[in-house]
């Protein structure tokens, strides 16, 4: 009998196809694996029973895949559709099966004493691993300062993943994307007071991961034995970030990185890139490629790039014929608190009271150091996090992340025309904030209703665009959509009348 097994699978890259082949000559069966845009065909030609054999060893080794969709029995497909063609271009990815893992182990014997007396002793060591060097040392909060004020960004990785839910609150989606063969980092929550003292984060959030290539496997196990279950750690000189992950109900969603997926082979431009910023810019930007990507040049489509770090974050139209225009952009500020109490206080007499009265109750708010590194949204949420107290953009956005709110107050998203170009109002959002903290509206209802507030700017000026142009479908990409109360409220709002695209292939955003 015939079997047709298909597998949505978004990247084409190859490297699960290999997988699937090597469990295909490992069962001995009649089979065949092809790979085209967007999916996998598992094609049997068997008996019944060798079939329902096949697929139990399928269900037992072929790991997980962040790319991977639904998968079903299929009656036919077209033929005339063309695979993949394989261009032998090697990610810098370590197929860690379950095997191989074993296989890492029994063939590979390391002393790492050294190493683990010498972060027991609450220092650091300097590993090496295949994508680089990395700086790992016990949760510690002074260390994880000193990193961090140095501008390093501090992720962890787990030695022992039955120990996870004794200090995260993990669902199922979160493990299977750790446990995926990209083997990316995952944004976990920890549960009450098992970061009490700020050891692992300076948020109750941190991105974490589980060993990615040989070295790392034999350290962790080294770990593991001793006891030791989590280890914070910092790239020092990498070749590759990792990948960052997050998810809907609907897809997983990269927000940034290159490790696993590049280099790669992209089949419409038909050349291979060997990073992400290559990627964009050779598209020139975020909303291009998507658009490259999904075929919409020649259609009329909204594009939402909401980015925290890049300097032109905007919402635009892609019209056929001439291009993209900017509708809103979003300002690049001072990164100074006096200089946005002074445009605030430009706005008009209401707003010059506010910020008299806001500086008599609040004095040192005044007083307060901006990040001076930052752009967009990251500096104005930074100016909104001042504020209410909050050390930055980071620590704000993981407080909206941990509240249970479904609704909160309105913050004000207006417009303001400079020279011509429509901005995002950062004074009014910032004056909006400050009025109620004067009023004593608690911070996590003002944080939770800034993304609220955004999401529904975004659903506002989408359906005015949309009336001008006829565009059905709008692109949300750019960084600021990893946070899933800003994506899920936008989604749920602008879905009901338009098809919204997420980039399924490549990264959010740089």
């Amino acid at each position: 009998m015939q079997l047709i097994y298909k597998i949505e699978f978004n990247t084409t890259n190859l490297y699960f196809k290999h997988i699937i082949e090597d469990l295909i000559k490992e069962a001995n069966i009649n089979g065949v694996c092809k790979q085209y845009k967007g999916f996998i065909l598992i094609i049997l030609e068997e008996t019944a029973q060798n079939i329902e054999s096949f697929f139990a060893l399928l269900e037992k080794k072929l790991p997980v895949s962040i790319f991977i969709g639904n998968s079903y029995v299929v009656e036919s497909y077209d033929e005339s559709l063309e695979e993949l063609e394989d261009f032998e271009i090697k990610q810098n990815l370590s197929l860690l099966t379950n095997e191989a893992i074993k296989e890492i182990i029994e063939e590979n014997n390391i002393d790492f004493l050294n190493d683990i007396l010498k972060i027991t002793k609450g220092e650091v060591s300097r590993f090496e691993t295949h994508n680089g060097l990395k700086d790992i040392f016990l949760p510690n909060k002074d260390l994880r300062e000193e990193f961090e004020n140095k501008g390093y960004e501090v992720k962890l990785l787990i030695t022992d993943t039955s120990k996870l839910d004794e200090i995260f609150e993990l669902n199922i989606k979160d493990f299977q994307l750790l446990c995926s063969i990209e083997r990316p980092l995952v944004k976990l929550k920890f549960k009450m007071f098992k970061n009490a003292n700020k050891e692992f984060s300076s948020t109750n959030f941190i991105y974490a991961k589980i060993p990615d290539d040989k070295e790392t496997v034999l350290f962790a196990r080294a770990l593991k034995e001793q006891g030791i279950n989590y280890v914070l750690y910092v790239n020092d000189e990498v070749y590759q970030d990792g990948l960052k992950v997050t998810y809907t109900k609907d897809q997983n969603i990269i927000v940034c990185g290159d490790k696993g997926l590049f280099p790669k082979y992209d089949f419409i431009a038909k050349k291979k890139f060997n990073s992400s910023k290559e990627y964009f810019l050779e598209n020139g930007g975020v909303y291009k490629a998507i658009l490259a990507q999904t075929a919409k040049r020649l259609i009329p489509t909204i594009g939402v790039y909401f980015s925290l770090n890049a300097k032109n974050s905007s919402i635009s139209i892609n019209i056929p014929t001439k291009g993209i225009k900017e509708v809103i952009a979003i300002p690049n500020i001072h990164n100074s608190i006096k200089n946005c109490f002074e445009e605030i206080m430009d706005i008009d007499e209401h707003c010059a009271r506010l910020i008299t009265n806001f500086s008599k109750k609040f004095p040192n708010i005044l007083e307060t150091e901006v990040s001076n590194n930052t752009n967009g949204f990251e500096s104005i949420i930074n100016m909104c996090a001042k504020v209410l107290s909050i050390s930055n953009a980071k620590e704000f956005e993981d407080i909206a992340l941990s509240t249970n709110l479904s609704s909160g107050i309105q913050i004000d998203m207006k417009l303001v025309n400079l020279d011509g170009v429509n901005y995002l109002d950062y004074r009014r959002i910032v004056q909006s904030i400050m009025a109620y903290k004067m009023a004593d509206v608690d911070n996590v209802t003002l944080i939770y209703s800034f993304y609220e507030s955004l999401s529904e700017f975004i659903c506002n000026y989408v359906n005015e665009i949309a009336k001008e142009t006829k565009a059905k479908d709008v692109v949300f990409c750019g960084n600021m959509f990893a946070n899933s109360i800003l994506l899920s409220k936008t989604t749920k709002t602008l879905s009901k009348n338009y098809n919204i695209i997420l980039p399924k292939e490549y990264p959010l955003d740089y």
